[in-house]
């Protein structure tokens, strides 16, 4: 046995809605949408194709989408329901459902794209585990640099010059390769490179075998800083992400070589999930300075977390460029500058009087609003 290596059950808990995204972006005339009961079904292609081949629809088909270059109008559901078919004839193309949490203001009655979760053969929702080690590398990254004041100094001057570079990005780049590389890796003398978390092992977070495949769809809400609309200080975006519910809980395993890691200053599992909680609470802090008067409740629930996980949870929560700066001031001022290159068209130099970005990434479940991606980690026994 390797005395070394500690190997752990955790648990993972869904505190808000969850989207890890399959990369897959699903148009509305490729899922059905039913208005009434609130459900999406997702198609399985091949099946779909047969029934639409088997009762001559094939052609009509093709010729509604001919004629809708705008595919959000299409529901596909309707057009079925149209025809004749219920929802018993729909069984056999349908592999799997999702319950709508979104509130539609427009009406229309469809949604938009929706991009959809990565899930198993059966139509469950996990989370991958080289998603939860990407956000264990980030808070270890962020502990590693707060307590590393004078490598904090030097990057933030190389920061400033990356920003000035002709090729900024490409400059940005590599300098965030380097502060992976500074810290997570060490070149012996015979310059063979050791990469430190290769001693830590993450599997995926899955639901137990007796739960029952649960998804929701939900819209993307920003926060903002201003009022855009008749003093609205909320903008709804047609992005529709499939999620993990919240109070989802997974079971993984992490196994850590403790001699390895213990080259960087980490003892345990339980410490790293610490990295991640203080990495979560450097973001919300600043946020919550500027939204706090207005989602107060939001950052209560907040307090239950111990990181984000997955899409839309915003930059401050995916980048540690924030905490490179010693001074909030100093590094608004720099963020403004670097994020208005990168997305011009949002004005950050000129709308970022409070903080930079000037949003808060909502989740909206019916009535009710949420922080994207929040999740709780324990460590529940030995493995």
């Amino acid at each position: 046995m390797n005395d070394f290596l500690e190997s752990r059950i955790c648990r993972l808990t869904c505190v808000a809605p969850v989207h890890i995204g399959s990369g897959e972006v699903l148009k509305s005339f490729e899922y059905l949408y039913d208005k009434n009961r609130q459900q999406v079904y997702f198609l399985n292609e091949g099946k779909w194709a047969q029934f639409l081949a088997s009762n001559k629809l094939l052609d009509e088909f093709t010729a509604v989408l001919g004629r809708n270059s705008n595919f959000s109008r299409i529901n596909l559901w309707q057009w079925l329901q149209d025809k004749g078919f219920s929802a018993e004839d729909c069984d056999e193309f349908i592999k799997r459902k999702a319950f709508l949490k979104a509130d539609l203001s427009d009406k229309k009655g469809t949604l938009n794209d929706i991009s959809t979760g990565v899930c198993d053969g059966i139509g469950s929702l996990y989370v991958p585990g080289s998603s939860i080690k990407g956000m264990l590398r980030t808070g270890i990254i962020f502990h590693l640099l707060e307590h590393s004041p004078r490598m904090k100094e030097q990057l933030c001057r190389k920061m400033r010059d990356a920003l000035q570079a002709d090729n900024w990005r490409r400059a940005l780049r590599d300098l965030s390769d380097g502060i992976e590389k500074s810290f997570l890796e060490h070149k012996d003398e015979s310059k063979n490179v050791h990469k430190w978390l290769a001693g830590l092992q993450v599997g995926d977070a899955l639901a137990g075998e007796m739960a029952e495949p649960v998804s929701v769809i939900v819209q993307r809400v920003d926060g903002i800083t201003y009022g855009a609309h008749l003093n609205q200080f909320e903008n709804p975006l047609p992005l529709y992400y499939e999620c993990i519910p919240a109070g989802s809980e997974f079971r993984l395993q992490i196994s850590m070589d403790r001699a390895m890691l213990q080259k960087i200053g980490i003892g345990s599992i339980e410490e790293i999930f610490g990295y991640c909680r203080s990495f979560m609470q450097r973001g919300l802090n600043l946020q919550e300075k500027v939204f706090g008067r207005r989602y107060g409740v939001l950052f209560d629930e907040a307090q239950a977390a111990d990181c984000f996980l997955g899409a839309g949870t915003g930059f401050l929560q995916k980048s540690f460029w924030f905490s490179l700066f010693a001074d909030d001031g100093e590094a608004m001022r720099e963020l403004k500058g670097f994020l208005d290159q990168s997305f011009r068209q949002h004005r950050h130099r000129v709308l970022d009087k409070d903080i930079s970005p000037r949003t808060i990434k909502l989740a909206v479940s019916g009535r009710r609003q949420q922080m994207m991606g929040l999740c709780k980690l324990e460590v529940m026994h030995n493995a």
